[in-house]
């Protein structure tokens, strides 16, 4: 029996799992489940001092001569300020100190409460980064509290050693006990630069041994030589990548639509084809499908590869950060992998199911009326080879995924944050300096966002956009959140009150229309050949647009 604030116990768990082998502790009554976790983690030297000034100077004592990660643990209130003078000492001496604060829950703040202040970031400056934990229970929460101990000890411990704090808010009552929550591996960091030791490489290859490895490529920049290393590591027989249009990867065999290929299979195939091991490369996935499967799939160890600002859980079961380039990692890991007997048939089966997947969605799209849909399978097929393609937040860049653009150049969104503002200008910047020419595929809710990116006199006449007008925010006609709201039409997707043809005009393009699939191909020829910079609307029907990409995504097998 432990505290019965599961939080608490994993964080200390996390903590001693990276290495911290002492905790200098505070006495108080906010942080009384934190002590109750600490005197139950038999990894630790427990060491009580009253004053918390003091015990900051002690913990830096510590960690400096051992060179080892030392906690901290205070109560709420100004407690937490008297660690500041060491916590600064600590930080301009790169020493790894782990602070760890008990807080009120955050709707007491400034509510004349006892002992609390805006302790969160209280130690901005001088700490290496700052987390906030609330007091919350369940599956997501222990999730929640151990992403963030584990980040928070990766941090202190690469790169520029330094400290951190984790502020724990906590409810009462506070002295309760419970059986211990169920406790995750410590997630591990490796890390270079470069290439990695062959001493990792080989105890990679060793974990991954006879296990069945799915690679997943989010957004990237076009990069030959990665494109090179995955088309080799596909050949390995437990192996197949997945990747997403502007993932960017070029000639690699694989599956580079994720969606229609997940969506189509049935749920007892998809347990089949769990993986063992899940590898991810580049940034935020498009695909709500493979995140959906792999969250349920947690079991499976999953490898971050590639330099990365912080500890991203997507799937929820990560296992490993690989900080190092992902070229060099898949020829080490590929070279590694085979020495060794892998097991057949895990690629072959994924490229029969993909293979099949897309000759149905194929028979489908043959008899699909004029939608999204329909002007996304024609025009994926007609850009011209060499064009820079930047696609728009919301539906285009969705059904990108549908239809990779495999001739182009290179293929972009802005998918950091998956904003619609900005789309157009992003891809009048890119062309302004770009050779190849560009291509802009945006939404008319996104493009009339952004509508003032076409007054700038630099874009080139090599400059073209497809605007596809379905009468404004597709997407929320699809996404659950919002498709059956009676609210939906009026709030949300509401078409904009622009038309697109005349102001793209009035800011010197030469604009074309498509209302059908002869004239979106007739008018995309024109389009690729006209001299100067140009706009085609399409317009779709929106009564049926979501009821077609609804009807596409429930294909099955």
């Amino acid at each position: 029996m432990t505290t019965d604030k599961a939080a608490c116990t994993i964080i200390t768990d996390a903590l001693a799992s990276h290495g911290v082998t002492d905790a200098v502790c505070s006495p108080g009554s906010r942080n009384a489940p934190l002590l109750l976790a600490a005197d139950e983690e038999k990894r630790w030297r427990k060491h009580v001092v009253v004053d918390e000034r003091s015990a900051a100077f002690i913990a830096l004592g510590m960690a400096a001569t051992s060179g080892r990660p030392v906690a901290l643990i205070c109560t709420s209130g100004t407690a937490l300020l008297n660690y500041a003078p060491a916590v600064a000492e600590a930080y301009y001496r790169a020493v790894p100190l782990i602070v760890v604060s008990a807080d009120r829950p955050r709707e007491w703040i400034d509510q004349d409460d006892s002992q609390t202040l805006r302790q969160f970031e209280a130690l901005s400056n001088f700490v290496k980064k700052s987390y906030d934990v609330p007091d919350a229970k369940g599956k997501q929460a222990d999730w929640y509290a151990s992403r963030i101990a584990n980040d928070a000890m990766i941090t202190a411990l690469t790169g520029r050693r330094g400290p951190v704090h984790i502020n724990v808010q906590l409810d009462a009552p506070l002295t309760s006990k419970g059986a211990a929550p169920s406790l995750r591996d410590a997630i591990r960091v490796i890390t270079s630069e470069d290439k990695l030791p062959q001493q990792a490489i080989e105890a990679l290859a060793e974990e991954a041994k006879e296990k069945k490895i799915l690679v997943i490529a989010g957004f990237l920049p076009p990069d030959a030589a990665l494109s090179l290393a995955l088309r080799k590591f596909a050949t390995l027989p437990n192996v197949f990548i997945m990747s997403e249009t502007i993932a960017n990867l070029k000639a690699v065999d694989g599956c580079d639509s994720i969606d229609p290929l997940l969506s189509s299979l049935p749920e007892e195939t998809l347990e089949e084809m769990k993986p063992d091991i899940v590898i991810t490369i580049g940034g935020a996935l498009v695909s709500r499908f493979v995140k959906a499967w792999l969250r349920k799939s947690p079991h499976a160890a999953h490898w971050m590869v590639g330099h990365s600002h912080t500890t991203v859980d997507c799937f929820q079961s990560l296992t490993t950060r690989i900080e190092t380039s992902p070229a060099p990692f898949f020829r080490q890991l590929g070279g590694a992998l085979r020495k060794q007997r892998s097991p057949e048939g895990y690629s072959n089966e994924w490229r029969r199911l993909n293979s099949t997947s897309k000759g149905i969605h194929s028979d489908y799209l043959k008899k699909c009326p004029w939608s999204d849909l329909k002007v996304f399978s024609i025009i994926s097929d007609r850009i011209p080879a060499g064009y820079n393609v930047h696609y728009s937040n919301g539906t285009p860049i969705r059904y990108s995924q549908l239809f990779p653009a495999a001739q182009a150049n290179s293929c972009w969104c802005n998918r950091g944050v998956s904003g619609i503002d900005g789309s157009t200008s992003t891809a009048i910047g890119s062309a302004i300096i770009s050779t190849p020419p560009t291509l802009l595929i945006s939404g008319d809710m996104s493009f009339s966002y952004d509508i003032g990116a076409l007054a700038c006199h630099e874009i080139p006449d090599s400059f073209k956009a497809i605007v596809i007008n379905n009468s404004g925010g597709e997407i929320f006609r699809f996404i659950p959140t919002t498709r059956d709201l009676p609210e939906r039409e009026r709030y949300f997707s509401a078409p904009p009150a622009l038309e697109i043809s005349k102001i793209a005009s009035a800011y010197g393009f030469t604009c074309n229309l498509a209302n059908d699939p002869e004239e979106l191909r007739s008018g995309l020829e024109w389009l690729f050949n006209h001299k100067g910079k140009a706009l085609l609307e399409v317009v779709t029907p929106p009564e049926i647009n979501s009821r077609i990409l609804t009807e596409y995504l429930n294909i099955k097998i």
